[in-house]
């Protein structure tokens, strides 16, 4: 059975995704993707029997150095190994910077992989459209984000959009704006919800859960009746392109009305303790919103920490001294604290919640920081050496994959690239990529991801 989004095709028996690659046009090839989807309407994956139903992705705009973070060279000279210390955490043996106390005790949940890399370029937007969508692709052929996908995959699961992304998209990272954050060829029906708000603030709202001055129930579901109506005729017109998507038109109004939806935004209804145990800062409070929508029926969370790298304090750490003046003393009372308070924040609710089992965690970014020191004591980006880091669902915690060599220049063993971590979520997510496939640019059936799940991880 070869899957394509959530309709299963038949195929003949023994053929599988290598076979049916090289068979082409050959019989299946013949159809249209609507003829193909009308088929057989039906999951992929079996969500109700699947151990691993949700991902949660913090993304670090602007990107960690790995040397000051997570891959340390305690030995390397002054102008590399940085002003951080090592310390233990609970894998024997392995380190990370002394700014982490909380996750260290954590890392025997968490698997840590230190020889990503990539070659597109060193634009942030390089390193975002790799991990957010498994691709480099721009022009014609941007690939959708992988919440989209799973969205596709799995479909709704109930009023709630299932992949949601906060607290906004990324916006100005000093390149090309394509930053891998939308659904692309798979159609509106499957953009990611943005949340447009910081969830920290006291007078947080999702502004589009707020039905404008004036608008009544009555008037509301009016308009609902009517955009219901365009949608069926453009369903006439369009067959192929809204067979492929759920009415964006639909998924608003959800939104508006669903008592479940709006109480998914209700962080005020959470305890204290908890919220402070988060940290009570734009970080920590998103990704315990994360929680609350994974909960309540969203099935993938993007938390981008940060949406731009321009005057702010964030990860992108050049020093210097105008837009981009980040440095050494950010990392230390702000950028290290916040993630390591929300990162196992949300281990911890997860796992007391008993929702860690089935829900993948995953620490991305674009790429890592040049190992020696510029001039003005901070790193500029360098894409051929980082670090991201998995856990919960059936990721195997407690261990490294791959290393950088003595100074954290490139891979020493076991490289791996960005398409492997994000063949990884899916395979973590329950999805089989030999059988499932995607609708493509074009209407080809193309395969979710070029690349196979880092064995080590399961």
């Amino acid at each position: 059975m070869l899957h394509i989004g959530n309709e299963q095709v038949p195929l003949c028996s023994g053929i599988n995704r290598r076979s049916f690659l090289q068979a082409g046009a050959a019989g299946i090839g013949a159809l249209t993707l609507p003829q193909l989807m009308s088929m057989q309407a039906a999951g992929a994956v079996d969500y109700n029997k699947a151990k691993v139903k949700n991902c949660i992705t913090l993304f670090l705009v602007g990107s960690p150095g790995h040397v000051d973070t997570f891959d340390m060279k305690p030995d390397a000279p002054d102008d590399i190994r940085g002003k951080f210390k090592p310390i233990q955490t609970a894998i024997p043996g392995e380190h990370i910077c002394e700014h982490f106390p909380l996750l260290a005790r954590k890392m025997d949940q968490v698997a840590m992989i230190r020889s990503l890399h990539h070659k597109t370029g060193t634009a942030h937007s390089n390193g975002s459209r790799w991990m957010m969508t498994g691709r480099d692709a721009v022009g014609p052929n941007q690939q959708p984000h992988v919440g989209s996908v799973i969205a596709r995959v799995f479909g709704p699961k109930g009023n709630l959009p299932s992949s949601v992304i906060l607290p906004g998209k990324i916006g100005n990272t000093g390149g090309p704006s394509i930053n891998g954050q939308e659904a692309r060829y798979l159609g509106s029906g499957y953009e990611p919800f943005f949340l447009g708000a910081d969830p920290a603030r006291s007078d947080f709202k999702v502004a589009d859960l707020v039905p404008q001055e004036g608008q009544t129930e009555l008037r509301i579901n009016a308009r609902q009746n009517l955009l219901k109506q365009i949608d069926q005729l453009q369903r006439r017109a369009e067959t192929s392109s809204t067979l492929q998507r759920d009415s964006a038109y639909s998924r608003a109004f959800n939104l508006l009305t669903s008592p479940e939806a709006k109480a998914s935004f209700e962080l005020d209804k959470e305890p204290d303790k908890l919220r402070d145990r988060y940290g009570r800062n734009t970080l920590g409070q998103s990704c315990l919103m994360a929680r609350r929508l994974l909960e309540r029926g969203a099935r993938y969370v993007t938390v981008n920490h940060f949406d731009t790298v321009f005057n702010i304090c964030c990860w992108d750490m050049h020093a210097n001294g105008t837009s981009l003046d980040n440095t050494y003393l950010d990392y230390k009372r702000l950028l290290c604290p916040q993630l390591d308070q929300a990162f196992t924040g949300l281990i911890e609710d997860l796992e007391d919640r008993g929702m860690l089992e089935e829900t993948v965690v995953a620490v991305l970014s674009e790429f890592g920081r040049t190992p020696k020191l510029n001039a003005r004591g901070g790193r500029d980006h360098y894409p051929p050496a980082w670090t991201n880091l998995l856990c919960g669902g059936n990721i195997r915690g407690g261990q490294i994959i791959g290393s950088t060599d003595k100074h954290g220049i490139g891979p020493h063993k076991r490289p791996v690239t960005p398409p492997e971590v994000v063949a990884s979520i899916y395979q973590g997510m329950g999805i089989d990529l030999e059988t499932t496939m995607m609708p493509g640019p074009g209407s080809r059936p193309i395969r979710l991801i070029d690349a196979e799940p880092i064995a080590e991880l399961f």
